[in-house]
Formats: structure tokens, sequence, C-alpha cells
């Protein structure tokens, strides 16, 4: 066998080509420091860099006292919305409630034509909290989303806490960021 030559052309083909790298992995970008905002006439958080809005969220209490088919049921609305300049990496919301040793039972109410993308719920036995994730975002650019929800139980909870983790990335492939937003609302049993 020829090992000098098999050697030297093998060496030749592990060069890295001229201008070629390896996809970089890196940590968003934390956002901070929000700024109280209104979304769909209603407070939010607002997440600017620059002075421009990359992310905004907000999470309320739906008033339905004149609906009496929800007993036992207490309906909330969570809003999230990008910049411009941005597109929607992932979402997750942790819903979390005032009872102690509680799992909150929450589900998504379809409204009308209102489009959200795919998502999947997880429980996180360690916190007590139901997580629903929003991993992909297919082909549909969401430049916000309401998603409207239902928590159930026999013994509804005064409050429920939503600790939201969304990461953008911005559009021409450069830096991605995280804003980490919490909100309680106070429930009412309907």
């Amino acid at each position: 066998m020829r090992r000098r030559q098999f050697f030297s052309g093998l060496a030749a083909m592990v060069v890295p080509l001229s201008g070629c790298t390896a996809p970089v992995t890196s940590s968003p970008t934390p956002l901070s420091d929000p700024e109280a905002g209104e979304m769909r006439s209603q407070p939010s958080l607002v997440y600017r860099l620059d002075d421009e809005r990359l992310v905004e969220f907000s999470a309320t209490t739906v008033d339905t006292a004149a609906d009496t088919s929800s007993n036992n049921m207490a309906p909330f609305d969570v809003y999230v919305g990008r910049g411009d300049r941005v597109a929607f990496d992932s979402v997750r919301y942790a819903f979390t409630t005032s009872s102690p040793g509680m799992h909150p039972r929450v589900y998504v109410r379809k409204m009308g034509t209102t489009e959200f993308p795919p998502f999947t719920f997880v429980e996180d036995g360690h916190s007590n909290a139901t997580i629903l994730r929003i991993d992909e975002f297919d082909e549909t650019d969401f430049a916000q989303f309401p998603m409207h929800f239902l928590l159930a139980d026999d013994e509804l909870p005064t409050e429920l806490t939503v600790a939201a983790r969304i990461v953008v990335t911005e559009r021409d492939g450069g830096r991605r960021y995280v804003a980490e937003p919490t909100a309680t609302v106070e429930l009412a049993e309907q």
C-alpha cells in the first residue's frame, strides 16, 4: 500500500474551503426593561432595541358575565406580537396558579377564524406548571397572534400566572433575541 500517497490525499480533503463555515448556534440576547404599552386595547409589555419594537406581550382575563355556559371556567387571552425586523423563532407559555400543588388544566379556544401556529402542551411536575410550546411557525408569517384559553377546575384559583419565553430572529439571518415577560391575571369564576 502506498501510505504516503493515501495520507497526503486524505489531509488535502479535510482542509477547510475558503469562506465556508459551520453553522453557529448562539444563545439569544436577552431583552430587558420592558415598557408599558397597549395591544388590542389591553395593557402590554413592550421590549425594544434602539427604540424599535421587537416583542410585545399581553395576558388578560375575558369578561363573560352575561355568558352562563362557562361555569367552573375562567377565560383569558394571551397575545404576542413582534416588530417588522424580526420573525418568531419559538414561544413558550408556562401557566401556574395561586393554588399550591395545582396543575392548571388549560384549554385553547378557537375563536372564529383566528389562526395560530401548531403547539404542544407539556406538564412540568417540578413547578406544577402546564406549558404550551410553539417551536415551528411553518410558512405563515405571524406578526402577532392571540390565543384564547379556558382554565377549568371544580375550584378555580384566584390568580393565574403566565410566564413567557419569546425568541425572535432578525430577518436578515442576524441575531436572536429573547424576552421573558411574566403576567399575573386575577380570575373570577364565570
